[in-house]
C-alpha cells in the first residue's frame, strides 16, 4: 500500500521519527510537505468557512488547524487524482505498531466495502465489532465516533468524496473524516489500534487552539458563544445518533458495508446490535 506522511519541512526531528519508523517496520513512505502558515496568503483563508463556524458558535481556526487540514486535502487531491485505489495517511506525530504492515496488506486487499478506517482511536467510547482481518484484528464501527487523524487508510473514491463535497475547510481534518452523518462516508476503526499518538514533544495546533479559544471568548463574548454552541451540539446528537443506526445498516458510504447475516457471532455490528 502506498504510504504518504504529512511533515512540515522545517520539522527535521519529526521526519528522522517517522523515518526510522517506517524503516524498522520495513515500509516505504512517501514523505508529503506540510502546509506552512508562514505560506499563508488570503486566498489560504479564504478556504475556512468562517461565517458557518462562528453561526455554530465554533472557536476560530488557530493557523495550525488551517494547515494541517489543507494538508490532508492536498493529499486527498493527490490520491483522487492519480490513485492509488487504496492508501494510508499519516501524521508526523504518529506512533507506529509492530502490527501496522500486516494491517495496511489486509486492507489493501479491501477484505470488506470501506471508505475510511481509522487506525487509531484517543477516546473508550464503545467499539462495536463488524468485521475481522485475517492479522486477527477487529474492524467495527466506535459510538458514535473518534477524533484523531494520525492514520488512516482511504479509498480514491472516498478522497474523490470528500473533495467535491468539503470545497471548504469547516472542521478539523480528524472531526471532518471521523463525522459520518455530515460527511456521507463508510467510517470503520481497526481494534485494538495500530497506530497512537506520539506525545514526545508538546503539539503547537493544541497552543495556538487555546490561544484562538480564548480570543473568541473576548471577542464574543462567554454567554453568546455557549448559547450558540449548546444549539449546535444538541442538533448534532440528533442527527448523527438517527445517521449511526443507518451506519450499522450499513446505509451509508461512497461503498457502503453490506452486513452479511451470516457472520459469526460477534461479528455483524448491524445485526445483533
Amino acid at each position: 500500500m502506498k504510504v504518504f506522511v504529512i511533515n512540515l519541512e522545517r520539522a527535521e526531528e519529526r521526519r528522522r521519527r517517522m523515518e526510522e519508523q517506517f524503516a524498522s517496520l520495513a515500509l516505504k513512505a512517501a514523505f508529503h510537505p506540510a502546509a506552512d502558515i508562514r505560506d499563508f496568503t488570503q486566498e489560504t483563508y479564504s478556504m475556512v468557512d468562517r461565517e458557518t463556524r462562528r453561526r455554530l458558535g465554533l472557536w476560530p481556526q488557530a493557523d495550525t488547524e488551517i494547515g494541517c487540514w489543507l494538508s490532508h486535502y492536498q493529499i486527498m487531491n493527490e490520491i483522487a487524482e492519480n490513485g492509488p485505489e487504496t492508501a494510508g495517511v499519516f501524521e508526523d506525530d504518529a506512533g507506529l505498531s509492530a502490527d501496522l504492515p500486516e494491517v495496511l496488506d489486509a486492507l489493501e486487499r479491501r477484505p470488506f466495502a470501506f471508505d475510511v478506517v481509522k487506525l487509531n482511536r484517543r477516546s473508550r467510547r464503545t467499539f462495536i465489532p463488524c468485521e475481522r482481518l485475517e492479522t486477527g484484528h477487529r474492524v467495527g464501527r466506535v459510538r458514535y465516533h473518534d477524533y484523531g487523524s494520525e492514520g488512516y487508510v482511504i479509498t480514491r473514491d472516498a478522497a474523490r468524496h470528500f473533495i467535491e463535497n468539503t470545497p471548504k475547510m469547516m472542521r478539523e481534518i480528524d472531526q471532518a473524516l471521523s463525522r459520518f452523518w455530515e460527511n456521507g462516508l463508510n467510517v470503520f476503526y481497526v481494534d485494538p489500534p495500530v497506530v497512537s499518538h506520539d506525545e514526545q514533544d508538546d503539539s503547537q495546533i493544541e497552543r495556538d487552539r487555546r490561544l484562538a479559544r480564548a480570543e473568541h471568548k473576548r471577542a464574543e463574548g462567554v454567554i453568546s458563544v455557549t448559547w450558540r454552541r449548546v444549539v449546535s451540539a444538541v442538533s448534532r446528537d440528533i442527527r448523527r445518533r438517527a445517521a449511526f443506526r443507518r451506519l450499522l445498516r450499513g446505509e451509508i458510504g461512497v461503498t457502503p458495508w453490506p452486513p452479511d447475516v451470516k457472520k459469526p457471532p460477534g461479528i455483524g455490528c448491524a445485526h445483533d446490535r
